[in-house]
């Protein structure tokens, strides 16, 4: 019987270590953000922008404007714990179907503080550098 009460002990402080990793929720990340960011080339230039975040179910949209280059970029993002990976690009509509084109690939990592500071990759250059979102007041 003895034996029987420490297993029961035992599974009961297991589960109590479990349940709070399994059941603890994420920040919803929804939002509008500041972006800054550059390249790490010698002939990049820092651009400044913004960048919404909407959750929808499990997948985030994402939308980016870069105020320096004028261009609106779009796509979809998937958390996992506190990253967010997400693929965008400059949306091509066409008679059919849309498209996109100039494609980036962007990780980024949630802080406490709210913001998301990330690396990012371009799929056809290979270009790439940092990008930092920050939660608009």
């Amino acid at each position: 019987m003895r034996n029987a009460w420490r297993s029961v002990v035992a599974a009961a402080l297991l589960l109590g270590l479990l349940a709070p990793a399994q059941g603890a929720e994420q920040r919803d990340l929804s939002g509008e953000y500041v972006m800054s960011g550059k390249g790490v080339g010698e002939n990049d230039l820092a651009y400044v922008g913004t960048c919404t975040l909407k959750a929808v179910e499990s997948l985030y949209e994402v939308s980016c404007f870069n105020s320096d280059t004028r261009h609106t970029y779009v796509g979809k993002g998937i958390r996992l714990g506190d990253r967010l990976s997400t693929v965008i690009g400059d949306l091509l509509k066409g008679d059919h179907s849309s498209v996109y084109a100039g494609e980036y690939l962007v990780v980024y990592r949630a802080d406490a503080d709210g913001s998301l500071k990330g690396r990012w990759v371009h799929a056809l250059s290979g270009a790439h550098g940092e990008e930092t979102l920050t939660p608009k007041k």
